[in-house]
C-alpha cells in the first residue's frame, strides 16, 4: 500500500488533467455554475498562496530542507486542516470543471479528487509519523485531516513568523498556478460569450 500511495503522489497532477479534459469534452457549462466555479478557483488560489507561505514553497513530505531541519508545519492553514493544499486543489478542479462542464461532472470531480488524495494521505501520514513521531501524532489528534476547523485549537506550537516566506517570493513561486487560473477563467469567458 505504501508504494501505491507514493506512486499516486508522483502522479498527483494526472487526475486533475484527466478531469479537466473530460469537463472540456463534455461541455455544457451553466452560467451559475461558472460563477461558482470562478469563486472556487479564486479560493483555491488564495488558499494555495497561504499554504505556500507556511511550507515555504514545497510539499511537506518531500521538502528536503524541512526534513533535514525536522520542522513539522502546524501553523496557518495547517492549524485548521492537515492537508490544506489537497483541499484547495480539490476546490480548484471542481471550480475548473464548473467553468467548462456540467455541474454533475464537477461533483464527480470532487469525489474523484478526494479519493485520490485520501490514498496519498494514507502514505504521507506513515512518512510523517516516521519523521516526527509523537509530535505528529499529537498534531493529528488536534487537527482534522480534510474538513477544516474554523479556529486553531490550543496545544499547537506557536508560529515563528521569521520562518514564513515573504509574499513577493510566494507570488513568484506560485506564478504558474496563478497564470493557469487566469487562463482558465479567460478561456471560460471566451467560450461562453464569444465562441
Amino acid at each position: 500500500m505504501e508504494r501505491f500511495g507514493a506512486a499516486l503522489f508522483d502522479r498527483r497532477r494526472t487526475i486533475h488533467l484527466v478531469l479537466f479534459v473530460t469537463a472540456l469534452l463534455l461541455g455544457g457549462a451553466e452560467r451559475n455554475g461558472m460563477i461558482v466555479g470562478g469563486v472556487l478557483l479564486t479560493l483555491h488560489l488564495g488558499v494555495r498562496l497561504w499554504v505556500c507561505r507556511y511550507i515555504r514553497g514545497a510539499a511537506r513530505v518531500h521538502a528536503r530542507k524541512a526534513q533535514e531541519r525536522k520542522v513539522l508545519v502546524t501553523g496557518g492553514p495547517f492549524g485548521l486542516v492537515r492537508n490544506p493544499l489537497y483541499v484547495a486543489n480539490t476546490m480548484g478542479i471542481v471550480g475548473t470543471c464548473l467553468l467548462f462542464g456540467p455541474p454533475w461532472f464537477a461533483a464527480v470531480a470532487a469525489v474523484s479528487s478526494m479519493l485520490w488524495y485520501s490514498l496519498i494521505v494514507h502514505w504521507e501520514e506513515s512518512v510523517l509519523t516516521r519523521l516526527y513521531g509523537d509530535d505528529y501524532r499529537r498534531y493529528c489528534a488536534l487537527v482534522p485531516r480534510f474538513l477544516p476547523r474554523w479556529r486553531v485549537r490550543a496545544g499547537l506550537p506557536p508560529v515563528d513568523r521569521s520562518e514564513l516566506y515573504p509574499w513577493p517570493k510566494v507570488l513568484r513561486r506560485e506564478r504558474g498556478a496563478i497564470a493557469l487560473g487566469v487562463v482558465a477563467c479567460s478561456l471560460a469567458l471566451l467560450n461562453q460569450f464569444v465562441l
